[in-house]
């Protein structure tokens, strides 16, 4: 392995944490906006194509679905290479798939949905193996927290920078930007990439079910999987039918429903903050899981109940609300998760608790369709998030007893 050089060394390790966490914080942020340009320009990419807006929601499903494949061995990728070579990797995935949507066909696009969700099943692991080794255990949960606003911050990103290139250019030009960012990124990581992969493990051999194993062998870990599939489809269904209930059902404007959703996201990004602040404060991140969840159960029963009698500016605080707590909860929980681990295995960890939480991407908004179609009110499928929030609470309660349980 390359001995780091003088100017790779750090001139303090707080200082040096800092760092790591503006880097993986960015990386995300680029990664996310790279995989939420499509939907942020759907109707400009519909038309492009010549295909229904509502087409272009299966890429973000068979988006998250690669995102979910890729993580079951993207840990021994961050242990194998190091954090920052992986970052590097994924910068370089969402680079030539952003390259590859300005060619403007059907293959070329799909080649580019591959792509950006190989990076993305990347990003968590690779950052995880990082912030692992420079986070000081009682920062822990803000220092999560923090790197997650990375996901909100992707879709502000995206949403105020592709429409003007849209409108300027082409749709294609958003890809461009996000490309030339991430070439840029993929430089300055190496930068520090010596010092910060000093502890790479180039015998580690990708095998078998890959990251799952590590959900095989801990029940606590299961548990923690099984929260991670219900908080993620819970988040999904609310981000992805708010504007359709604003518009649809409360009859609000589309700009003005637009106003709200950005609320609800930068509701997400304070309330990662937020509750990561508290669990360091606490001492803990099970009891913020646990009362967020519950948290979640409360909010979306009165939206499903009281969404359509309540006055306008009541729905939008409980939107508001829902925001910070079934957008602000994957801070304290990746937090946890690496809290369980020994540093050598928080990349694996993390990677195995990721699968179910994709599969809760793909499920969740999938079902709450169904019950839209069943049904035909936005606001009473909204008892799907509910019932997701009451099975994360006792999914978290039981892995709660397995710990008392190892303790007696």
């Amino acid at each position: 392995m390359p001995a780091s050089s003088p100017a790779a060394s750090p001139s303090s390790p707080r200082a040096e944490g800092w760092w790591v966490l503006a880097a993986t914080t960015w990386v995300q942020v680029l990664c996310s906006g790279g995989m939420l340009l499509v939907p942020t320009l759907a109707p400009q990419v519909a038309a492009h194509f010549g295909v229904p807006t509502r087409w272009v929601g299966f890429q973000v499903s068979l988006l998250y679905g690669i995102a979910m494949l890729a993580s079951l061995q993207s840990a021994a990728v961050a242990r194998r290479l190091g954090g920052c070579r992986a970052s590097q990797v994924a910068m370089a995935l969402v680079m030539a798939g952003c390259m590859l949507a300005l060619l403007g066909t059907p293959l070329a696009l799909l080649s580019t949905t591959l792509l950006l969700g190989l990076a993305y099943g990347l990003t968590s692991p690779a950052a995880a193996e990082l912030l692992s080794r420079f986070t000081p255990a009682e920062r822990r949960n803000l220092i999560y927290s923090i790197k997650q606003t990375g996901v909100p911050l992707g879709g502000v990103l995206a949403g105020l920078m592709a429409p003007p290139l849209a409108a300027h250019w082409n749709w294609q030009a958003a890809f461009l930007a996000i490309g030339v960012a991430c070439l840029m990124t993929l430089m300055l990581l190496q930068w520090r990439r010596s010092f910060w992969d000093a502890s790479r493990d180039a015998a580690v051999r990708m095998q078998g079910v890959g990251s799952l194993e590590v959900l095989r062998r801990h029940r606590p870990m299961r548990w923690l999987g099984a929260a991670g599939f219900c908080l993620s489809a819970a988040q999904l269904s609310l981000l992805s039918f708010s504007v359709a209930f604003l518009v649809e059902e409360l009859l609000l404007s589309l700009v003005l429903a637009g106003a709200v959703v950005s609320l609800v996201h930068m509701a997400g990004v304070t309330g990662r903050v937020a509750w990561g602040a508290l669990a360091d404060r606490m001492g803990g991140s099970l009891a913020v899981l646990l009362g967020l969840s519950g948290a979640i159960l409360v909010v979306f029963m009165l939206l499903a109940l009281l969404g359509l009698v309540l006055p306008i500016w009541m729905v939008v605080v409980l939107m508001v609300v829902a925001g910070a707590t079934a957008v602000g909860w994957n801070g304290v929980y990746l937090a946890e998760v690496a809290r369980r681990c020994q540093p050598g295995e928080v990349a694996e960890a993390t990677a195995a608790v990721l699968v179910p939480t994709y599969m809760g991407v793909l499920v969740g908004p999938a079902l709450f369709t169904l019950i839209v179609w069943l049904t035909g009110s936005y606001s009473v499928s909204f008892l799907l998030p509910m019932v997701s929030g009451a099975l994360a609470l006792f999914c978290l309660l039981r892995c709660a007893r397995v710990d008392a349980a190892a303790i007696r």
